[in-house]
C-alpha cells in the first residue's frame, strides 16, 4: 500500500486507475526480468561436478542487484519540490 500511495498521490482522480495500473504492471515485470538474470547467471555459473551449480554466480548477480535496487528506489521516492511555493 506505501508503494500504491505514492504513485497515485499527485495524480488526477481520473487517472488514478492507470497510475495504479502501471505500478501493478512495473512490480511484475521487473520480477519477471530480475528472476531471468539471476536464472541465466545461475545456469551460466553452472560447474560440472560441483555441490550446487551455478549458485556463486547467482549469488553474486543477486548481490549486485540488491544495491542497484536500492538506489533506484531511493531515487524515484526521494521528495518532490513544490515549485509553487519556492516561486513565491
Amino acid at each position: 500500500m506505501p508503494a500504491a500511495s505514492l504513485v497515485v498521490d499527485g495524480v488526477k482522480p481520473e487517472d488514478a486507475g492507470s497510475a495504479f495500473g502501471l505500478l501493478q504492471t512495473t512490480r511484475q515485470l521487473g520480477g519477471a526480468i530480475g528472476l531471468a538474470v539471476v536464472v541465466s547467471a545461475y545456469a551460466a555459473g553452472a560447474v560440472p561436478g560441483a555441490f550446487v551449480p551455478g549458485a556463486h554466480a547467482a549469488f553474486l548477480t543477486t548481490a549486485a542487484l540488491a544495491p542497484l535496487a536500492f538506489i533506484v528506489t531511493v531515487l524515484a521516492v526521494r521528495p518532490r519540490r513544490n515549485t509553487a511555493a519556492q516561486s513565491a
